[in-house]
């Protein structure tokens, strides 16, 4: 099989690259070779190549900068997505693109109940995200969708895992990594009551990808099933190593915020992820 993957140097596009490049024939082009928001580039690197399947890890994901250069998140995020979908229409490849719980970051309307607001977002509903990157993202599902329909969109959560060399010496981080943290130097850490997420290991996101690119076209939610808060999750997760008293709760000051998925049309296709907490935990033992 033969896969073009964009976004390889990211920490999602580099653990695929790691684990599918060994299995399968992976051209993971640098932006030199590629610059996907060049249509005429873009459909000629396909054409040539010739994939079979397309994964689209490549954004621009800080959500920071998307609010600084929303021209820039706008001309990658979407209309990069916009020619790749059209390259692969062209090409007869299937898209596969990595979307965000992002899509679903709105805010509590006037007389929702806090018990509503909080239910886990489905596929189906109306997203109205307030971040230009969450905004982005769902517009460029729609051209996904509208370049070709053949495509399978995934809404990923935030994710964890070990970091390389590199990811290290630019000082990344992510939930895994602050809670090794914690456990080793017994150090304390707010975290927020307000916040409602799944964090995924990548690992897990990894090994899933070759399921997901021959589901039926449509958009799943592709990652863990939150736990509760995040300052729930963590203080659950260090409970279990007898440190739940270093996870201290706080409020975010713009109010709650949900970005849960309901898992139901994954796992009724066959994908199943472990609970936020229950996978954290079995990482860090």
């Amino acid at each position: 099989m033969r896969i073009l993957l964009t976004g390889a140097g990211g920490f999602l596009g580099s653990r695929l690259l790691a684990y599918y490049g060994k299995k399968y024939e992976v051209w993971a082009p640098s932006h030199g070779e590629l610059d996907f928001t060049k249509e005429e580039e873009t459909e000629k690197a396909v054409r040539d190549f010739r994939p079979e399947v397309l994964l689209h890890c490549g954004a621009i994901s800080d959500v920071g900068a998307c609010e600084r250069e929303p021209e820039l998140s706008l001309r990658v995020n979407v209309e990069g997505t916009r020619n790749l979908a059209h390259a692969c229409r062209e090409a007869g490849a299937r898209m596969v693109m990595c979307s965000s719980d992002q899509v679903y970051f709105c805010g509590q309307e006037e007389g929702e109940s806090q018990e509503a607001f909080l239910l886990p977002h489905r596929e189906e509903e109306a997203c109205r995200p307030i971040p230009v990157y969450g905004k982005h993202k769902l517009l460029a599902e729609e051209a996904c969708f509208a370049e070709q329909p053949d495509s399978v969109i995934l809404r990923l959560t935030w994710m964890y895992g070990e970091l390389t060399e590199e990811e290290r010496r630019k000082g990344k981080g992510n939930l895994a990594v602050t809670l090794r943290e914690m456990i080793r130097e017994k150090k304390r850490k707010t975290f927020l009551t307000t916040d409602h997420r799944g964090v995924t290991d990548v690992n897990e996101v990894t090994r899933r990808m070759e399921t997901a690119w021959d589901l039926p076209a449509g958009i799943y939610n592709f990652g863990s099933p939150a736990s509760g808060s995040m300052y729930e999750t963590v203080r659950s997760v260090l409970a279990d190593f007898g440190l739940g008293e270093l996870a201290e709760p706080a409020e975010g000051k713009n109010g709650p915020r949900n970005l849960a998925m309901d898992p139901q049309k994954s796992v009724q296709a066959g994908v199943r992820f472990p609970d936020s907490a229950e996978q954290i935990r079995k990482y860090l033992r």
